[in-house]
């Protein structure tokens, strides 16, 4: 676990400094919502992680005996689980919209859009975390169980509908309509920057829907048998799955720097740039348009050698 944990870590540090160096990438709303899932991910494995992970390898638990640190696992905690997959769902919408032939969708998601967007909801999920960061609050870092019921049955439900059943379906339905849209405009002539990112937001539209099924499907299944008696070797057997979904749905907060670089030689290229801190507004550019149907807005550039 720890390997992962230092592995994401690495991965989500570097997506976000090539995001935000590269003036090409953070013109783009989608980078906007990447950017919120990238530190959603950081986030997520350094409140719940590694409080787990310290457990396991030293038999402390850092949580006891600090209040702070167990609110601040609680609250971040679970934000970071719901941050990071909400941004992957709004970037899946955003590519469905930019690649319409609808002129007008295309120009629907702005930069200034995507930053509402992305700070209301991460508004809105502090606001519901609150309440397990102030039952969170003894010394051992446990909540009463009599203190907390209400807002356990909300929670519950909440992760059901909105982080499970909610964020796949819009994830899948949108993950979709963007592979319609690529595939019935494949004879169409397209930045080459854009058609990369179409590229990798595509595959990890896929990874992330994949990797968070197991998951879905066993709160499901949770959810239908909490009222059923079940022996010990099938709650151990439950616990086995529970732990193996996790760790897959962990996979998207871990690799996905790995998978961009695997899959995209152009954002292989901004990496070398961003980490070499080249300029990309050599020369001369070439300014194509991709958010509507005339010249207007650039969201591309295609640097070239300066002749003397």
């Amino acid at each position: 676990m720890l390997a992962l944990i230092v592995i994401g870590t690495v991965g989500n540090l570097l997506n976000i400094f090539v995001f935000i160096r590269l003036k090409i990438l953070r013109q783009m709303p989608n980078s906007i919502f990447m950017i919120g899932s990238f530190i959603g991910s950081l986030i997520l494995l350094w409140s719940s992680r590694v409080p787990r992970c310290i457990l396991n390898l030293t038999g402390i638990d850092p949580l006891v005996g600090s209040i702070v640190y167990c609110k601040i696992r609680w609250l971040f905690g679970r934000w970071g689980l719901n941050m990071p997959f909400t941004c992957i769902c709004l970037a899946s919408i955003d590519r469905f919209l930019i690649t319409s032939r609808n002129v007008r969708y295309r120009r629907y998601f702005t930069l200034q859009r995507a930053y509402i967007m992305v700070i209301t909801f991460s508004l809105v999920y502090l606001a519901i975390c609150i309440p397990d960061a102030i039952y969170y609050s003894v010394y051992s870092c446990i909540a009463s169980a009599k203190d907390r019921a209400m807002y356990k049955d909300f929670i519950t439900y909440f992760n059901l509908i909105v982080t499970n059943i909610l964020s796949m379906t819009v994830l899948g339905t949108f993950g979709l309509l963007t592979w319609y849209n690529l595939w019935s405009t494949r004879g169409v002539g397209r930045n080459h920057l854009q058609h990369q990112v179409n590229k990798m937001m595509v595959i990890e539209f896929t990874m992330a829907f994949i990797t968070t099924l197991p998951n879905f499907t066993y709160n499901i299944y949770s959810q239908a048998t909490q009222s059923i008696v079940k022996s010990q070797l099938r709650l151990a057997q439950d616990s086995f799955w529970s732990t193996v979904s996790v760790i897959i749905s962990f996979t998207i907060h871990i690799g996905t720097f790995y998978m961009y670089m695997i899959v995209s030689p152009a954002y292989r290229r901004n990496v070398r740039t961003a980490l070499c801190f080249k300029k990309q507004n050599h020369i001369s550019t070439q300014q194509i348009q991709i958010q509507n149907g005339r010249t207007g807005q650039t969201i591309g550039t295609i640097a070239t050698r300066n002749r003397s």
